[in-house]
């Protein structure tokens, strides 16, 4: 009687389930290694970084003092070394449950989680955006 319809999840696959690759036909699953992040689909295209080689790095919070404090250390640190990224803030909280992130603030770099919970030091932004040390 309690049968679940084809294709429907219910709610804690659909917050911790897998993720779709963020490409074009969004039939493929992102996977991060550690190292590298690779896109396994179809199309073999990439996920959010296809755009024109832009890095996209999100701060995920509710607009709390850390948040703006972890927008505002990547923003310098990306004019500092004049990086051409799309810094974007994201606070609605069903786009920050997609992530899996139950503390904030979360910095989320080309689709992958790289901070939870804490405002990022100027050290760890530059190795999540890939500057020597």
């Amino acid at each position: 009687m309690n049968a679940k319809k084809e294709g429907k999840q219910g709610f804690w696959a659909s917050l911790f389930g897998r993720k779709p690759c963020g490409c074009a036909c969004g039939e493929g699953i992102k996977m991060d290694t550690g190292a590298t992040t690779a896109s396994t689909c179809a199309c073999q295209t990439e996920g959010p970084q296809a755009e024109g080689g832009k890095r996209t790095v999100k701060v995920l919070g509710p607009g709390c003092a850390k948040c703006k404090a972890a927008y505002q250390a990547i923003e310098r640190v990306a004019a500092e070394h004049h990086l051409d990224i799309t810094l974007t803030k994201v606070d609605d909280i069903a786009e920050i449950m997609a992530y899996n992130v139950l503390t904030t603030p979360a910095v989320v770099v080309d689709g992958v989680v790289k901070i939870k919970g804490h405002v990022p030091t100027e050290r760890e932004i530059k190795e999540m955006l890939g500057l020597s040390g």
